[in-house]
């Protein structure tokens, strides 16, 4: 009865764990006995290790003795490492049962798992959508998972405040795969922190550049209009590692058969060998990124859209003699622009971008040439011909350099730079239901590929593809711009900027409330404790909840739209550190002084911010009010021809 409860739930709520259940099989390593207690709680025995998993008077109380003695102050995100009989897991539940918390189970012995199916009743564990059970991963697979878990919602929030469950008995039996999963929540918390503890000022170049670039967005059709225009047509991302050197000649009459997407390094590389892509990507803020294209003439760009997003440097565009393809990074500040264009979860490359255009447009398989994610022979780190040389030496220095898995060696170097690249392939590969071949023939192992040779990758995959004329295919997909479009744009976003300069002026002046606060916190609170008299917990307290209504800023709809993506790096880093300090165990006078001091940051750098967010909403409306008056002129222009020639 057990047994058919649980396999029911996990058929209903979890079917790749079912179908996994299915496939595993079972032998004599596990024997399950009742326990001393008088309730007979059930034990388990690991034959092969002689190991008992619970302390047999009471496996429950021991497992419950154990948490408690962590003295866990932020319960929201917490790791289980091991199953045992789950006793950790329900007792945790119990203690600390909250509606925005998120529980990580990861068990490496599948066979475990189908001893518990058949004597527990864990049909409430199944169905818990807060409960993640990972069951028989390997280690390399387990990155995009819980990289993917913490960065959803407001699991980001409590990437410090780390709490591991372990289980004793799955540590003394596979000591080397959890010290293997302990490093790889270790990264996967270290991704969170530094996706968003880039400096703002960053974020800042980026709105910028996107405001200065609004025409660009207006003028273009976007990569909305092509998602699964190539069904399972074969794609190419053209990287420039240094292993395109081997096969880059191979994309020679490929150009009918398969969708070629270069990064915009490889262009000038292509240019070398008489070859073009169908899309070139760019997203790089930075003006070095412009002249990769300062050679590349009309004739070169003929037929090859310019997939950029808009935060790209002005004389990107500028640059570049081609026709253009608007695709939007998933930021706030695309979706308060409302000029709908197409959004994609891009990673930070633009070879992580080539490989979700060619995802967006239902490409299957898509083959990586070129993505070598590693230094070459002679530590070269980029293709022939690259604009900038075949070793760039900012990729060099040793205090940015590391080892990693390679796709023919067992050790292979790369810079902290290329890792970030390699750590959202893996994460953009689990999540891409086709095929993944990696065809660049050297490089860093990307898990989840499929390794192949350029050449055999063609014969099996390419070769045999009927002709398709691929720049037409996009082209008639693309939305015509028109003059009413634009203008209908022009006035939507004037709106906007409108209503934004009102509501980011009124949020400066909430938050500037909110940092005197702060100040009256030190004055009052903070200055007196230091001097030696009582901590003042009424006032102090009374202080912090005035500072958590202000917090609430952050939550507004508005806010989101117009100022997250500018000031989420300096945000969401500070709550980081605020959930960090509250995990902690100081005394509670300590963590308050601490968290002011934080707040009290937040709330001075916000009204800075803020300030210089509106220099560019004003901006921004200069550059539509210009334009939308050119346009004008033309129209007055116009009318004044057809008058005299008539």
């Amino acid at each position: 009865m057990i047994e058919k409860k649980n396999y029911r739930a996990l058929k209903e709520c979890r079917p790749e764990l079912y179908q996994l259940m299915l496939k595993t099989k079972r032998s004599d390593r596990y024997k399950m006995i009742n326990s001393a207690h008088p309730k007979k709680y059930p034990n388990l025995i690991n034959l092969r290790t002689n190991t008992m998993f619970y302390e047999n008077n009471d496996p429950v109380g021991a497992s419950r003795k154990s948490i408690m003695d962590k003295k866990i102050n932020v319960p929201q995100v917490s790791y289980f490492l091991g199953m045992g009989l789950l006793y950790n897991i329900f007792n945790y539940l119990d203690m600390y049962n909250f509606h925005d918390c998120t529980y990580i189970v990861i068990e490496k012995d599948a066979e475990l798992f189908h001893h518990i199916l058949e004597f527990i009743d864990i049909e409430q564990i199944i169905r818990d959508q807060r409960v993640h059970l990972i069951v028989g991963k390997d280690v390399s697979e387990l990155y995009p998972v819980i990289n993917g878990i913490l960065f959803k919602g407001a699991n980001k929030f409590y990437a410090k405040a780390l709490n591991i469950i372990e289980e004793p008995a799955a540590f003394t039996a596979h000591r080397e795969y959890y010290s293997g999963v302990m490093r790889t929540i270790r990264d996967a918390v270290r991704e969170v922190v530094l996706f968003y503890g880039n400096d703002p000022l960053d974020s800042l170049i980026g709105i910028e550049h996107t405001f200065i670039n609004i025409n660009e967005i207006i003028d273009n059709p976007g990569i909305k209009d092509l998602e699964g225009r190539f069904k399972g047509k074969p794609g190419i991302v053209v990287a420039t590692g240094p292993s395109l050197n081997k096969n880059v000649h191979l994309l020679k009459g490929l150009e009918d058969k398969a969708v070629i997407c270069s990064v915009d390094a490889s262009m000038r590389v292509l240019k070398n060998h008489g070859l073009k892509p169908h899309m070139v990507t760019s997203l790089e803020r930075v003006e070095a990124t412009s002249r990769l294209f300062e050679e590349i003439t009309e004739e070169d760009a003929e037929k090859v859209f310019l997939a950029a997003v808009p935060v790209v440097h002005p004389k990107t565009y500028e640059n570049y003699p081609g026709e253009r393809i608007v695709v939007y990074r998933n930021f706030a500040t695309f979706h308060w622009l409302d000029i709908k264009k197409g959004i994609l979860d891009i990673g930070p490359s633009s070879a992580n971008m080539a490989f979700k255009v060619l995802e967006f447009l239902g490409c299957d398989p898509i083959i990586l040439i070129g993505q070598d994610l590693a230094f070459g022979p002679d530590e070269t780190t980029h293709a022939e011909g690259s604009t900038y040389g075949e070793k760039e030496e900012q990729y060099s220095k040793p205090d940015r350099t590391l080892t990693v898995e390679g796709n023919f060696v067992p050790e292979i170097k790369t810079s902290v730079v290329w890792n970030a690249f390699l750590k959202y392939y893996t994460k953009d590969v689990a999540n891409y239901s086709g095929t993944v071949i990696n065809a660049t023939e050297g490089g860093a192992k990307i898990h989840g590929t499929k390794l192949m040779t350029f050449a055999d990758a063609i014969d099996k995959h390419i070769k045999d593809q009927p002709s398709m004329d691929v720049y037409q295919m996009i082209k008639g997909d693309l939305e015509e711009i028109t003059d009413e479009l634009r203008e209908e744009h022009r006035d939507i976003t004037m709106e906007r900027v409108d209503e934004s300069i009102e509501y980011c002026e009124d949020v400066m002046h909430r938050f500037y409330e909110g940092y005197k606060i702060g100040d009256e916190y030190v004055e009052k609170v903070l200055k007196p404790y230091e001097d030696g008299e009582p901590y003042n917990m009424e006032l102090g307290m009374s202080m912090l909840k005035e500072l958590e209504k202000t917090m609430q800023i952050f939550n507004e709809q508005k806010f989101f739209n117009i100022l997250m993506h500018y000031v989420q790096s300096y945000y969401i880093k500070s709550v980081i550190d605020i959930q960090g300090v509250r995990a902690g165990h100081e005394e509670q006078h300590i963590k308050n002084n601490k968290v002011m001091s934080i707040l009290r940051d937040l709330f001075g750098v916000m009204v800075e911010l803020i300030k210089k967010m509106l220099q560019l909403l004003h901006i921004l409306k200069q550059i539509l009010e210009i334009t939308s008056g050119k346009n004008t002129e033309k129209d007055n222009d116009t009318d004044e021809r057809t008058t005299t020639e008539n």
